[in-house]
């Protein structure tokens, strides 16, 4: 098969798009360099160049494909097909792109190194290697598709709800011993700071947001923590106990230092 070199710029303009077209149903394969960094480790777009061929039949979830998303042309991999939706994801990204099938232009046969080898994608080697990085990104996504912005958002009225059930409801009952020790701690101080280590963490949006916003947020954490101790005056089966509000503080700062410490290295 010939091949016929391109450049292709991020932008997916019509004379562009034509023109990969016209070699492609000629036979020919087109091989470009995309750039970005979203298919590492399978593909480093800064440096590799990859060879495009036609796509003929159906298209197979597990390779990788040309596409045009939001008037740009991106080079990432088939997850899923949904009906009349084609799900694409690449190997170092988070979020996916939902497109249809007149939008695939090119599948993906070979990879061009830049120290001069070629890799092609029909091979076992090829796709026990893309087998591997899409499970590794299917996994370090996992905490994000269950506790991301839009699951924390009815999350956190949840855990909000069981949180004053712990602390308004009548637990005395229950049989535990709440004044044993535990690391030489006393149990009921260590469940106090457990179920406060979350706070933060389910109300925050972990969007644009500045410093002085997390600084809020731990203070809006330490007020709920003193209203609901301070709401067990009210209750003839519960007491109030400093040492529970300290608890209750000392759970909410740990749980705001892990988030700032999350933030910290996605960035």
């Amino acid at each position: 098969m010939s091949e016929k070199r391109l450049i292709l710029p991020n932008d997916a303009n019509g004379f562009i798009v034509e023109e990969i077209k016209n070699r492609l149903s000629q036979g020919l394969t087109v091989t470009i360099a995309f750039g970005g960094n979203s298919m590492l480790p399978t593909i480093d777009g800064s440096r590799d160049l990859v060879e495009l061929a036609e796509t003929k039949g159906e298209l197979h979830c597990g390779e990788v494909y040309l596409f045009v998303f939001r008037g740009r042309c991106v080079v990432h991999r088939l997850l899923r097909i949904n009906g009349d939706e084609y799900v694409f994801r690449g190997d170092n990204n988070r979020y996916t792109e939902k497109v249809g099938r007149d939008a695939v232009l090119a599948r993906l046969v070979a990879v061009k190194h830049s120290n001069g080898s070629v890799e092609s994608c029909d091979t076992r080697q090829w796709r026990c290697k893309s087998r591997r990085a899409s499970v590794l990104r299917t996994l370090k996504n996992l905490p994000y598709a269950w506790f991301g912005s839009s699951q924390r958002r009815w999350q956190r009225w949840v855990y909000i709800s069981i949180l004053l059930a712990l602390m308004w409801a009548p637990v005395g009952g229950l049989g535990i011993q709440l004044d044993s020790m535990v690391l030489n701690i006393r149990l009921d101080h260590l469940l106090h700071a457990s179920v406060y280590l979350p706070f933060v963490f389910f109300i925050m949006d972990f969007g644009h947001m500045r410093p002085r916003g997390y600084v809020l947020h731990w203070l809006s954490g330490l007020l709920f923590a003193a209203v609901t101790e301070a709401g067990q005056l009210l209750l003839f089966y519960r007491g109030f106990d400093p040492s529970d509000l300290v608890a209750n503080f000392i759970g909410v700062t740990l749980g705001w230092l892990l988030v700032l410490l999350l933030k910290y290295k996605r960035q």
